[in-house]
């Protein structure tokens, strides 16, 4: 299980876009990394770079969030691109072998762009596609949220002790 990103930036504005050379897709995680969760309120520094990327890239945007649906025809029109949605959740190897097949592309040139290490960056790596892990933009106001991200924290703190035991072995 690789939960390890390939590359890590502050943000989403703040990515080295010669990693999107070559790339035939890009999939953007939602809540956190482009909208602020659970709502259709997105920062206007993060949506001017958003519009000039989608320019140059074909990209997606998909959510584990059960409000999505409610959320996704107003998130379409604010980006200008689909919201991808699906029967299957991040890291669902299922959920991306539709997206490779709806839009054509092989995972080697997807790019998977999000703020979760246990959803966004271990579906990219389990299905060979780059990976790329932002902080989370948004205070984490709903309970949920913060509780799963100290889990991530506390469970990526304890594979950091077990792989640093294995490096000494």
């Amino acid at each position: 299980m690789n939960i390890y990103p390939q590359y890590i930036f502050k943000d989403v504005t703040h990515i080295d876009p010669k990693i999107f050379s070559g790339k035939k897709l890009l999939i953007f995680d939602i809540d956190n990394t482009l909208f602020f969760s659970e709502t259709t309120d997105i920062r206007k520094d993060i949506l001017h770079w958003f519009q000039k990327v989608q320019k140059k890239y074909p990209c997606i945007c998909f959510s584990n969030s059960f409000s999505i649906h409610r959320r996704k025809e107003s998130i379409e029109r604010t980006l200008g691109v689909e919201v991808f949605l699906s029967k299957h959740k991040k890291p669902s190897r299922q959920l991306f072998q539709e997206i490779e097949k709806h839009y054509k592309v092989k995972a080697k040139d997807v790019l998977v762009i999000g703020d979760f290490h246990f959803t966004d960056v271990l579906f990219a790596n389990r299905n060979h596609a780059t990976s790329v892990l932002v902080r989370p933009m948004g205070g984490e106001k709903k309970f949920s949220l913060l509780c799963a991200r100290i889990l991530e924290n506390f469970l990526l703190f304890i594979l950091s002790i077990f792989t640093a035991q294995e490096k000494e072995m």
